[in-house]
């Protein structure tokens, strides 16, 4: 991609950054970063993760500064075309000579290509990463996680949580989570260009994006980063009742009703009143010492347990701890 943007090195003796032009001196990454262990939120509070722009990683102000100030660059471009066309329909409204909005047309064309491309330079971020042969196997394996969760049959994140619900008007259960749906994909941020393959978990108000050395939070036009030293995972397995379609990969373990009597069993007040399954889902939460707080829930418990070690893997190797997870270790947690 020729010799422009920031250049990262990966490797036995850390991480080291450097700018194109810059002076030559780099500092390491292996600043110590406090984990904070998971604990669920208080019922009834929404699952919330910190804003992007309130997280940061300290080892590399300079190249997070910089893509946040170019992710919020007001791109010229679309204001260009819609005054264009305001222009053109006015000169049609005053009825001036045809020749003169015809004439118009094509520079303002050229208007809008010249800005389009000023401001895909201008907002543009180029990340060159240099790993050596073991960081590289590492952060396969870790593409690798990520790529088998994406293969699961649904994903959520747990938006927020409810506890004291009347059981009978709840098939049961005790706790009620409001869900939306996530995407794992493997996809760049916008304006980023990179050599390398990046995933993204897409969480509707927030997308995290995978690098090497970090992990970028997008939030809108804030950008925000995490460092995988201060990443922590917990997976557990949950019993969930489901309302809605079954996933393909799911277990069924049990079955219940929509409305339940103080035994369990069916409350024959209501004639619409339909099983349920009941079924076996893995839990993940998500979260790091500068404010990252999230709790994801995926169909498939096997899945889940390959991206956690995957993950656990890459963050050992990234903070120095010896021994790598070649298992997730799974806590059971019974929600109904």
């Amino acid at each position: 991609m020729g010799p422009r943007g920031n250049y990262v090195h990966l490797g036995r003796g850390g991480v080291y950054y450097r700018k194109y032009l810059s002076a030559p001196s780099s500092q390491p990454t292996n600043a110590s970063h406090a984990v904070v262990p998971f604990e669920l939120s208080e019922l009834g509070t929404p699952v919330a993760s910190a804003d992007a722009a309130a997280l940061h990683d300290a080892t590399s102000e300079g190249l997070l500064h910089e893509i946040q100030e170019k992710q919020r660059k007001i791109r010229l471009a679309p204001l260009a075309a819609i005054l264009s066309c305001l222009l053109v329909v006015a000169m049609m409204v005053a009825k001036v000579p045809l020749w003169l909005p015809l004439a118009a047309i094509p520079l303002l064309v050229c208007i809008h290509v010249y800005l389009a491309h000023t401001d895909y330079e201008s907002k543009l971020v180029v990340l060159n990463y240099d790993l050596d042969s073991d960081a590289r196997t590492r952060y396969v394996y870790l593409l690798n996680a990520l790529q088998s969760l994406a293969t699961s049959a649904r994903l959520w994140r747990v938006t927020s949580q409810q506890g004291f619900v009347d059981r009978k008007y709840n098939a049961g259960a005790e706790t009620v989570l409001q869900r939306k749906p996530m995407l794992v994909r493997q996809a760049a941020p916008a304006h980023v260009q990179t050599q390398l393959a990046v995933w993204s978990l897409g969480l509707g108000d927030q997308t995290l994006y995978f690098f090497p050395d970090r992990i970028l939070v997008y939030q809108g036009k804030e950008v925000g980063a995490v460092s995988y030293a201060g990443l922590s995972l917990e997976l557990r397995q949950t019993r969930f009742i489901e309302d809605g379609s079954v996933p393909s990969d799911t277990q069924i373990i049990d079955q219940t009703w929509q409305y339940v009597n103080k035994k369990g069993g069916p409350d024959r007040r209501f004639s619409n009143n339909r099983q349920l399954p009941i079924v076996l889902y893995a839990e993940m939460a998500i979260r790091s010492g500068s404010g990252l707080n999230m709790l994801l829930q995926s169909s498939d418990l096997k899945k889940a347990m390959t991206f956690k070690a995957g993950l656990d893997r890459y963050i050992g190797s990234s903070t120095g701890r010896a021994g790598y997870t070649n298992g997730a270790e799974v806590i059971e947690d019974a929600n109904l």
